[in-house]
């Protein structure tokens, strides 16, 4: 049967959606080297992924160019991550312009394995809905999404959270095509982070 009709046949409410904190274990050799290469950094580690695969039917709706992005991300204390694969032409200036504001994880990144062992030694991921959005979700890292007005049924709707992973954000637009107040808002929320207020890593009901 189609894996989309589970959720009917098992008759899954909110209530009964099968999510543990975490469902997925990073390679154990590959995390211990990632933590040793970012030991040296005590800013905030934040991976950052702006755009999906462009042959995707909405992916207008959901890619974000790193102009529009990443510097809106820089703040004191905060040190940036790309886990970007495939970055798209117009994206390599502003890496080159924010110099060493981000430093670019992709070439490293061979598989999932690979990106799960750098999200893990990471202290948050902020993503556009994506692959890595849903990695960092699975491993019960703190991710913040930035969703588009129009999604899923699986995002359902007017909340902050989402019962598939319980340490995820959503960052939501309120109409079609607005990212502004969104990027405002996650760029003000993230600088708190970074200034002590961790708490904010993660969804409310989970910051204690």
């Amino acid at each position: 049967m189609p894996l989309l009709s589970l959720p009917r046949i098992f008759r899954t409410t909110v209530e009964t959606i099968p999510a543990a904190t975490s469902y997925l274990r990073a390679d154990a050799a590959k995390l211990a080297r990632w933590r040793e290469a970012l030991s040296g950094v005590s800013a905030l580690k934040v991976g950052v992924v702006w755009a999906g695969n462009p042959r995707h039917k909405g992916d207008c709706q959901r890619s974000l160019p790193a102009a529009a992005v990443l510097p809106r991300l820089v703040a004191p204390g905060v040190q940036l991550y790309s886990l970007q694969k495939e970055p798209r032409p117009d994206d390599a200036p502003v890496l080159r312009r924010l110099g060493p504001d981000i430093v670019d994880l992709a070439p490293t990144l061979g598989d999932f394995a690979d990106t799960a062992a750098a999200v893990c030694a990471l202290d948050l991921v902020i993503a556009v809905d994506t692959s890595v959005a849903h990695l960092a979700g699975a491993l019960g890292r703190p991710v913040w999404m930035l969703c588009p007005y129009a999604l899923d049924w699986r995002w359902l709707r007017d909340r902050a959270d989402t019962p598939w992973y319980p340490t995820m954000r959503l960052f939501r637009q309120d109409k079609p095509q607005a990212w502004e107040r969104v990027l405002a808002r996650m760029s003000d929320e993230l600088a708190r982070v970074a200034a002590g207020e961790r708490e904010l890593l993660l969804p409310s009901r989970l910051a204690r």
